[in-house]
């Protein structure tokens, strides 16, 4: 890894580099590393976002599940924040210092290439669920514009077939 700068796991809309790096969001600032792959954990649709105006997807532990995303090294910057302030990648994701906000900011270990590597990625929170079931059925949806994210990192990083169907299956498509 390049010094001074961290590994971070995207599962969801920013799997499609474009988006990660477009100027509102890292500005060039994230490189591919590859595929990684996080046992032990599924994909659900069940956060709101605002600024995508639909459901969201976060991961959540499941026995049987696996999820697939990409892994970028994204300078530390961008991604620690000091004490009670919000990082670019916070702001992103919608992630709160003090909790309330969609996701949280954690670190785990995927799998590339057959050895574990440590990353930071976001988990979706309770107070994000919470605010998700209160909205209407239309709200939860998931867009096409959303998904598209997801089908273009899916397609571009040449993930397997049936993985691309569960994420459609898990977005109610």
């Amino acid at each position: 890894m390049p010094r001074g700068y961290l590994k971070v796991f995207q599962y969801g809309s920013n799997m499609n580099a474009e988006r990660l790096n477009c100027p509102e969001r890292l500005n060039g600032k994230a490189r591919v590393v590859g595929v990684a792959r996080l046992e032990g954990y599924g994909i659900r649709f069940d956060l709101y976002s605002q600024t995508n105006k639909c459901g969201v997807t976060h991961i959540v532990r499941a026995a049987n599940e696996h999820v697939l995303g990409v892994l970028y090294d994204v300078p530390i910057r961008l991604v620690v924040a000091p004490t009670g302030k919000r990082s670019k990648m916070d702001e992103v994701e919608g992630a709160r210092p003090d909790g309330t906000g969609n996701y949280q900011r954690v670190r785990l270990s995927v799998e590339m290439d057959k050895r574990n590597v440590s990353a930071v990625t976001y988990v979706g929170t309770d107070a994000g669920k919470r605010r998700f079931a209160r909205r209407t059925a239309e709200e939860q949806h998931v867009s096409d514009e959303y998904f598209e994210h997801l089908r273009l990192g899916s397609q571009t990083f040449e993930f397997p077939g049936e993985y691309r169907a569960y994420l459609e299956r898990q977005a109610g498509r």
